[in-house]
This record gives C-alpha cells, sequence and structure tokens, in this order.
C-alpha cells in the first residue's frame, strides 16, 4: 500500500467525515525528496488544505515517520508544478523575482494597449452603427 492512502486513514479519523470528504477524499500525495506535494483538484481545494489541514497532515507525517516532512498543497488542475525542492541560494530567488516582476510590468503594458484597442474599435464600430442609422433614416 503507498504511503499517502496511509496518511489519508489516519486523517479520516481526526476531522469530521464531511470535511474529509471535501478536502482530502480527491487528494493524491507524492514524495519529493524530504517534501511531500499533495495535489489537490481545485484551487480552492488547495487554499483550504493549506489554510485548515497542512499542521494536521504534516503531524500524521511526522506519526507515520517520526521525522518532520514539509508539505507543499499543489492544485494539479492550474498546470502548476511543485516546487523545486533544493538549495536554491539567495541571490537565485531574487534574480528569479525580479525576472518575474519584468515580465509581469511588459504582460501589464501589453494589457493597456489591448484594453486601448478594444475602446478604439468599439467606438469605431459605435459611430459606424450610428452613421448607418442616420443614412438610412
Amino acid at each position: 500500500m503507498e504511503f499517502w492512502p496511509k496518511v489519508l486513514e489516519r486523517i479520516r479519523w481526526k476531522i469530521p467525515k464531511a470535511s474529509y470528504d471535501l478536502y482530502f477524499a480527491k487528494t493524491e500525495g507524492e514524495w519529493s525528496g524530504e517534501v511531500l506535494d499533495v495535489f489537490t483538484d481545485s484551487q480552492f481545494t488547495k487554499e483550504c488544505l493549506n489554510h485548515r489541514y497542512k499542521k494536521i497532515i504534516a503531524l500524521t507525517v511526522e506519526e507515520m515517520t517520526g521525522k518532520k516532512a514539509e508539505i507543499q498543497i499543489v492544485n494539479k488542475e492550474s498546470n502548476e508544478l511543485p516546487l523545486i525542492h533544493s538549495k536554491t541560494t539567495y541571490e537565485e530567488i531574487k534574480t528569479f523575482i525580479l525576472q518575474q516582476n519584468m515580465m509581469i510590468n511588459r504582460l501589464q503594458k501589453k494589457v493597456k494597449e489591448l484594453e486601448k484597442k478594444v475602446v478604439f474599435l468599439e467606438t469605431r464600430a459605435h459611430h459606424e452603427v450610428t452613421f448607418h442609422k442616420i443614412m438610412k433614416g
């Protein structure tokens, strides 16, 4: 029997059945080094597990293994990937964040440009419709 179903069996007895059915029934768990990745089927479930049940998961895993494990909740429906579990330096993280911020800024500029074009096209279409009504009428 795999590890995650054993964890689920223990958690089942620690929380109300309705909560278990709602948050845990469709989860999957997988070890990635020292980290237990818990995969959910929705963002809602991910957020609830992170805020309400992550400690229970961690304590249950510790009971079973005798070791503390990092728990990472991942929404598989959003195609997000689990974080890579390595010793990443502060500078690597800082560089990554700066790159992400630059990309976000570029995308925000493009969105603003597209919004302007949409407004222009909507206005133009409205004027053309109004012009045709006047010409017919």
